[in-house]
């Protein structure tokens, strides 16, 4: 359960990354909707600093420490592959800006389940 976790936040992860990487891919092109840009903003930063604090919450709780973490890690990686090949253009934006509010209750999921 722990790794499909980590699969999905990968996979919003990767899909920010991609959207944000079309949205200023020319000068001066940005978001239509500031919150959308600001939101979607915040979840470049909120995609791997949830995912690495979720691996360490893995990685504390189970025998083998850090290999559980780096497995969890691998999957998050997982993720992203994922997501460039699962490319859907008018829900990729949507995604992109909840990308931060989903993360944050992935790692607070996992927390909890650990």
């Amino acid at each position: 359960m722990l790794y499909l976790i980590a699969l999905i936040m990968g996979y919003f992860a990767g899909t920010n990354a991609l959207v944000q990487k079309q949205a200023m891919r020319f000068a001066g092109t940005r978001f239509a909707n500031p919150v959308m840009g600001t939101l979607s903003a915040l979840g470049a930063l909120g995609g791997w600093f949830c995912i690495l604090p979720a691996a360490y919450f893995v990685g504390s709780d189970y025998g083998n420490g850090f290999l559980e973490g780096f497995y969890f890690v691998m999957a998050s990686l997982g993720g992203v592959l994922v997501s460039g090949m699962l490319q859907i253009a008018g829900l990729n934006y949507l995604l992109a800006a909840i990308t931060v509010f989903v993360n944050i209750g992935l790692a607070i999921l996992v927390y909890t389940m650990t």
